[in-house]
């Protein structure tokens, strides 16, 4: 198990915060208490990455939720959540996702793609799976389309599976 210390660093890393504690603990507390609140439950369990998904030089949250309450046999949730002047916009919340989180190479409506894994839940053979950008918002189901399996997996990983 990592000590709290080393996994607040680990988080705070990934929501791309250098440099400036008290305005990452401000960032880790504003990102928790919407997890909170969306989730309905204290204390949600996540990993995030920030990335810049529409290439306009602001990054948005990639959030990958983990718990006991929160996760079935066939994953968890993966968010996607854009900053705005109120806090966050969630314009992704898709259900039954595992690790890793990656960002595709291919764009759909000005959006980077991203690859979730999908496997357990009565899937007898993990894939990885193609979420695109719809105008408004990704898809909720990588298992269903507009979600697609994918044959070869180009990108990035943002957010890997710890047991790798």
């Amino acid at each position: 198990m990592l000590s709290r210390a080393i996994a607040t660093a680990l988080v705070l890393s990934a929501l791309g915060v250098q440099g400036a504690p008290a305005a990452a603990r401000t960032q880790q507390r504003q990102l928790q208490s919407y997890l909170d609140r969306v989730f309905d439950t204290p204390r949600v369990i996540f990993r995030s990455a920030e990335a810049d998904l529409r290439g306009d030089g602001k990054t948005e949250v990639v959030v990958y939720v983990t718990g006991p309450d929160l996760c079935g046999t066939g994953g968890c949730d993966t968010l996607v959540l854009e900053r705005t002047r109120y806090g966050f916009r969630t314009v992704m919340d898709a259900s039954v996702t595992r690790l890793p989180i990656r960002l595709l190479r291919t764009h759909t409506h000005g959006w980077r793609d991203i690859g979730v894994m999908v496997a357990g839940g009565g899937i007898t053979s993990g894939y990885e799976a193609r979420l695109r950008f719809d105008g408004r918002r990704y898809p909720s189901n990588p298992t269903t389309p507009p979600a697609q399996p994918l044959r070869r997996v180009r990108g990035t990983i943002i957010i890997d599976d710890p047991r790798r």
